[in-house]
């Protein structure tokens, strides 16, 4: 497999090769996936996380901010999807975790970060690598 990769990259470049429409959609939710599995992971295992609120919002966050009206993903849906399989969640606890999305949605707790917090998060990044 990695001589295959090789010997493609030195006939083309891959990366000017972009994925589109239905495959950018399946690497964005594969992506995170890996970040909420990495998240859990690194959490205490001695705790249960099933419909923990926190970890609920934290998914939310996440998909509303990485997800976008034109991709045409039930956002809900996705984060049950992403829950189920790391949890181990049954299908009482998938609706207990709908109820708890549709609360918070509600409650307006899951929201988009602005882009001031955006740009000042990047220039401060951008600082960092220059200073140190």
């Amino acid at each position: 497999m990695e001589k295959s990769i090789e010997r493609l990259h030195k006939v083309a470049d891959v990366d000017l090769i972009s994925l589109k429409n239905s495959l950018i959609k399946d690497q964005r939710v594969a992506d995170l996936s890996i970040i909420v599995k990495e998240k859990i992971s690194s959490l205490p295992t001695n705790i249960s996380y099933k419909n923990n609120t926190e970890l609920i919002l934290y998914v939310c966050k996440l998909v509303e901010n990485v997800i976008f009206k034109k991709d045409g993903l039930n956002k809900k849906d996705l984060v049950i999807n992403i829950l189920r399989p790391l949890l181990g969640l049954t299908d009482a606890e998938v609706k207990l975790t709908g109820e708890i999305i549709e609360f918070l949605h509600s409650n307006g707790l899951i929201q988009r970060i602005k882009q001031v917090k955006k740009l000042k998060s990047s220039i401060v990044s951008w600082f960092k690598k220059k200073v140190c």
